[in-house]
């Protein structure tokens, strides 16, 4: 997993910005919360996790029914919630196109955009800081 956190750190940031330029242009009240607590419940570009970890965990949650049991919301801020969403995406297609685990999850990983960014609002501020903090000023 985390040879995509650079990207989902990139792509935080840029929903941050985007998220910004908007309240500003609507003329609406910013402040850092504010704009995270937006950010961090909208949909990410992707999943930002690996094949091989994906096929682990959701497999996992599949062979144990996890995936068919769970009738809770996601609370989309854990990497277990994230696996849910996956292997609930997983678990369709390969009802409705008879597709193996392995092509079902490549597909999942490549096509689909994700619920949220699965951070909490905590997280989601120490980021947000510690990325304005690496900035190079030019």
């Amino acid at each position: 997993m985390g040879e995509y956190i650079e990207q989902r750190n990139r792509d935080f940031m840029a929903a941050y910005r985007r998220e910004m330029r908007a309240m500003f242009a609507k003329g609406e009240e910013m402040n850092v919360e504010r704009i995270i607590a937006r950010v961090v419940e909208q949909e990410a570009p992707g999943y930002y996790v690996s094949y091989r970890y994906a096929r682990r965990a959701v497999g996992d949650l599949m062979e144990r029914g996890v995936i068919d049991r769970y009738d809770g919301g996601l609370r989309r801020h854990s990497r277990r919630d994230m696996m849910i969403e996956i292997g609930r995406k997983c678990a369709e297609r390969m009802r409705e196109r008879g597709m193996g685990l392995g092509q079902a999850l490549t597909d999942v990983l490549v096509s689909e955009r994700a619920s949220s960014f699965f951070m909490t609002r905590a997280y989601a501020r120490q980021l947000f800081y510690r990325m304005g903090k690496n900035r190079k000023i030019k």
